[in-house]
This record gives C-alpha cells, sequence and structure tokens, in this order.
C-alpha cells in the first residue's frame, strides 16, 4: 500500500512538470508583430538645436535661442495606403532637453509598407480637460489655467531673442481645444521585422514661418491668451515635423 502511494506521487509530480512543460510551449509569438523606434530630433533650418544660444534667425528677422520645449504628441497612428490606420499611442509629454524623453518605442507593429504618419501636438478634446491625466509633475507643469478655460497647454516654446527692438524673451504657448495642431506627414514607412528605426525631426523655425509670419514685434513675443498669437502658431504647426 505504501508502494502504491509512492508510486501515484510520482506520476503526479511527472505528470505535473510535463503538464507545465506543454503550457510553455503552447505560448507561440504572434507572427508579424515587432518594434517601431521613433526618434525625436530637433533642428533649425537644418542646424541640429543648441539650447540657451543666440544661433538662429527666423523669417521676420529676429535673432532667438530656444530655453524650452515642452509639447505633447497624442493620437499617434500609422497610416496605410488605403487609408485605413493603425494605432500606436494615445499620448506622450515630450520635454526636447531630456533625451530619454524623446524615444518612443512601439511594440506589436504589423509589419507592411506605410505611406505617413498622423498625429496631434497637443491634446485633443478628450483628454484637454483639467485633471484629466495622471497627477505627474510633467503634466502639473502643463496645466493651463481654469480661469482661462482649463485643460492643459499643448506647448511651452520658450527662449531669448534680439532685434532692433533690444533683447526679449518669449513665451509661445499653446493650449485650448481651437488650437490643437493636426499633423500628417506623407512619407513611406516600412515596418520590418525585429525593430524598425524612423527619426521624427521638428524644425523650430516652422512655428513662425508657414503659413504666416510669425513677428514677435507684431504678434506679440507671449502668446498665451492672444487668441490671434494661438491661431498663427497652430496654423504653422502643422509641417514642423518631417521624417527622416
Amino acid at each position: 500500500m505504501c508502494f502504491m502511494k509512492k508510486y501515484i506521487l510520482v506520476v503526479l509530480v511527472f505528470g505535473l512538470l510535463f503538464s507545465c512543460k506543454k503550457d510553455s510551449d503552447d505560448i507561440v509569438p504572434v507572427e508579424g508583430q515587432n518594434s517601431l523606434l521613433i526618434d525625436l530630433a530637433y533642428e533649425v533650418d537644418g542646424q541640429a538645436l543648441s539650447f540657451d544660444t543666440l544661433l538662429y534667425t527666423n523669417d521676420a528677422g529676429s535673432q532667438y535661442g530656444v530655453s524650452r520645449m515642452w509639447y505633447y504628441l497624442s493620437k499617434i497612428y500609422l497610416i496605410k495606403s488605403d487609408s485605413s490606420t493603425v494605432f500606436l499611442k494615445d499620448y506622450i509629454f515630450v520635454d526636447a532637453k531630456n533625451s530619454a524623453a524623446n524615444q518612443l518605442e512601439i511594440s506589436a507593429v504589423p509589419v507592411g509598407d506605410y505611406i505617413g504618419m498622423k498625429f496631434n501636438i497637443g491634446l485633443d478634446s478628450s483628454q484637454n480637460i483639467t485633471g484629466a491625466l495622471p497627477v505627474t509633475t510633467d503634466n502639473l507643469n502643463m496645466e493651463w489655467p481654469v480661469q482661462m478655460g482649463g485643460g492643459y497647454h499643448f506647448m511651452k516654446y520658450e527662449g531669448h531673442a534680439s532685434d532692433s527692438t533690444g533683447n526679449y524673451g518669449f513665451a509661445m504657448h499653446l493650449g485650448l481645444n481651437p488650437y490643437l495642431v493636426k499633423c500628417a506627414i506623407w512619407n513611406p514607412i516600412v515596418v520590418t521585422a525585429g525593430t524598425t528605426n524612423i527619426r521624427l525631426v521638428m524644425n523650430l523655425n516652422e512655428w513662425f514661418r508657414n503659413p504666416e509670419i510669425y513677428d514677435f514685434n507684431v504678434d506679440g513675443n507671449y502668446s498665451m491668451g492672444v487668441m490671434s498669437a494661438m491661431i498663427k502658431l497652430s496654423q504653422n504647426g502643422s509641417d514642423v515635423f518631417t521624417i527622416q
């Protein structure tokens, strides 16, 4: 009787081991699902961005330097040739000075050929509500005052400038739902097996250029709460990014 108990115990143990092994073997990776690594980079008309210098000149003739570029990207999609989309990311906060925050890795991206990418600079109306985002230092720093409409800043682009009027600071702040910046980049993207890298580059001079010249001395060197200034910036922002 004792022998039989030991035999049954051995059979159960081996059965359990083989059962665990089989379960492990049954976990099959999804074929055709790979990673997309997006590197965010910054330049001014071909020059790599260097913070806290007066190296750059905008189309209105002001020399300027950048001390801060904080912004949100949201609703990020890849676009297929039939105009259908593949969702990548709901939103991210980006501090251009923080190298770790400028690399976005998306897993489980279907392999294939894509004709472009679309996203928002800022947060859409479902997200742009005070308190809607997790309580982090970054999100708290980006809150738009409730008395001015609430929600979050879409962008804080700040620095110093110099021209014939003298030296002064500037703060290009965007927020509020009407001034959400919608971007679409029509550039082939091929997602292959493993990890695919793309470089998403912001040209900071484009905020001041197209379709309208933004002049600090005409449009203001502080945009927060100035509707005419935010209209120009939001319109100019649609083509600040390229894929390189």
